[in-house]
């Protein structure tokens, strides 16, 4: 998970971003963390990324936490919002911004613990991911989201469950290679890769995927592919 951090107090995010990375370790989390100084800086870095969790001081000077975070909300209405405050006057604004929680300073390990676990609790915590480079700059990419991977001349093309894909210089060995041979993913065909979480049905040579895409499967492993799908199928239902 990607957790920015908004204050303009260098010594509330140095503790914060540490008790992060304490928690993380402590219960084996894939936790990124990123420190802003002012509300014009973080709006800005949402250009070309989004978090899944955002620590956002209230009392800030130019553009306060208030304002910054109804912009946020103009672009996503995903993220994880908590404020932070030593004042508890702005709960009305807070939680018309869809806040999550409220956090009081100074704040605790055990209270951003909390914080967090009940984050948890509220999102599927499959944070498989791979970078891929896109441009100047290398994209995150969880597995869970792919749904297929095909081949298309020297470039891979990468199909999300978001209907967005993303355009790749890879071969599909260094595709499976990135996941960690991850089990979801079994090559059907020639450039053709699928993810076994996506699968409706298989009808007799023919994968037919939740997003309606059907790619076919090799004509010589018909059998011993459609076995694999059976088998893995079985131990993820048991």
């Amino acid at each position: 998970m990607r957790i920015a951090v908004i204050d303009d107090e260098s010594i509330f995010r140095m503790q914060l971003k540490m008790m992060v990375g304490k928690i993380a370790a402590s219960q084996e989390l894939n936790l990124e963390v990123e420190e802003f100084e002012s509300g014009p800086a973080f709006i800005d870095s949402l250009a070309d990324r989004r978090y899944d969790i955002v620590f956002m001081d209230i009392f800030m000077p130019d553009m306060d936490g208030i304002a910054t975070a109804r912009k946020l909300r103009k672009l996503t209405a995903r993220t994880f919002l908590i404020f932070m405050t030593a004042s508890e006057g702005h709960y009305p604004e807070a939680f018309s911004l869809h806040a999550f929680d409220y956090v009081t300073k100074p704040f605790t390990i055990e209270r951003i613990s909390q914080v967090l676990k009940e984050i948890i609790e509220h999102t599927p915590m499959d944070e498989s991911f791979i970078k891929i480079a896109v441009g100047p700059l290398d994209e995150k990419i969880y597995l869970k989201d792919i749904i297929s991977v095909t081949t298309d001349g020297h470039y891979l093309e990468i199909n999300r469950n978001d209907n967005t894909s993303i355009r790749a210089r890879l071969t599909s060995g260094e595709f499976l290679e990135l996941t960690g041979s991850d089990k979801r993913f079994i090559m059907i065909n020639r450039g053709i890769i699928i993810n076994m979480d996506y699968i409706d049905y298989v009808d007799g040579g023919d994968v037919n995927l939740m997003d309606k895409n059907i790619f076919p499967i090799s004509a010589r492993k018909v059998a011993d592919i459609t076995q694999q799908i059976k088998d893995y199928q079985f131990d993820k239902n048991r």
